[in-house]
């Protein structure tokens, strides 16, 4: 699939080199001294984007993540990534398997997953998503995800199941339901206050280069409430204290005001939606199991009884 990905593409003579495999095929390629990504618009067994898309065309989507990137680039302040067309001139390409394939420039610098995260990085990476934010106040994308009440009815859907399912404790399988709820209710209360959001902050998805953080991958952006791209980023970073310069920096840039509440909310919703997405990627895990224990005991049930999470506790999700 990966040689016949690049066919459509005036490469000379490309080296490969694999970087993971999540929501796509992910591909660093060189040639001719320039590097490039390469996405293979194909999940890794286990991973069901399906909930998310709503019928929508993975190809729209795709255009319209791509279109975000071009916006920021044209109206924005900050670098982003650069769509490489193919021979024929097009954005996407489509395999004889209606399997998507695109190509984007390759940002240099490090990931903050290769970096140790000081104060000053974790003001600067609320100062983005503040900056982010702005720059995407009156941005409308028609094929963009929602993680809206819609979306947690079909969660709910889904994590009724786990019931008739033996490999989720129906102890984990009831909490997980109430929280659904409780998460769907704000979210039908707050909708007015949707923008769009990245969604998907973590740390092989920030890149540091020339003392800025530049995002990349908006393949799950769509419209939430602010606080979802703090709470991302949040359940990555791991640390209370550099918790508080993230949202120092954002504060200091963004013209929305945060909700706390809506912080643990969408803490608790990135959770969930890596829950209902990867269950049975990772259900035969034993860190998996034990990391459901620990998010209906230090998350979900808090949320439950209206205490305040222990931010403290929280622990990455990978």
């Amino acid at each position: 699939m990966i040689d016949k990905a690049l066919s459509f593409y005036d490469f000379d003579s490309p080296y490969i080199e694999f970087i993971r495999h999540n929501e796509n095929m992910t591909y660093k390629v060189a040639d001719n001294g320039k590097l490039y990504v390469l996405r293979i618009h194909k999940p890794s067994e286990g991973f069901d984007t399906n909930l998310l898309n709503s019928g929508k065309k993975r190809s729209d989507l795709i255009l319209d993540e791509l279109g975000i990137s071009q916006y920021l680039a044209v109206k924005g302040k900050m670098q982003t990534q650069r769509v490489k067309r193919n021979t024929c001139g097009e954005p996407v390409t489509m395999l004889d398997s209606e399997t998507p394939v695109t190509v984007l420039e390759w940002i240099d610098g490090k990931t903050l997953d290769d970096l140790t995260i000081t104060v000053e990085i974790a003001y600067k990476l609320g100062a983005m998503i503040g900056g982010l934010h702005n720059d995407l106040a009156h941005c409308k994308f028609k094929h963009r995800y929602f993680y809206d009440s819609e979306l947690l009815l079909k969660m709910i859907d889904e994590a009724d199941k786990f019931s008739t399912q033996t490999h989720i404790h129906n102890s984990y399988s009831e909490v997980i339901t109430e929280v659904l709820f409780i998460i769907k209710d704000y979210l039908l209360s707050a909708n007015s206050r949707f923008v769009l959001v990245h969604s998907d902050l973590g740390k092989t998805n920030l890149i540091y280069h020339e003392d800025a953080i530049i995002p990349i991958d908006f393949s799950l952006s769509g419209y939430c409430v602010p606080e979802m791209d703090l709470a991302s980023a949040f359940t990555h970073i791991n640390d209370e204290s550099l918790n508080q310069y993230i949202l120092s920096g954002y504060n200091a840039t963004s013209k929305y005001e945060v909700d706390s509440v809506a912080i643990d909310i969408c803490f608790c919703l990135q959770i969930q939606l890596f829950i209902i997405t990867q269950h049975s990627k990772y259900i035969a895990e034993q860190w998996f199991q034990d990391s459901l224990r620990n998010w209906c005991e230090m998350y979900f049930k808090p949320l439950i009884e209206k205490t305040k999470i222990d931010t403290t506790a929280r622990n990455s999700i990978m």
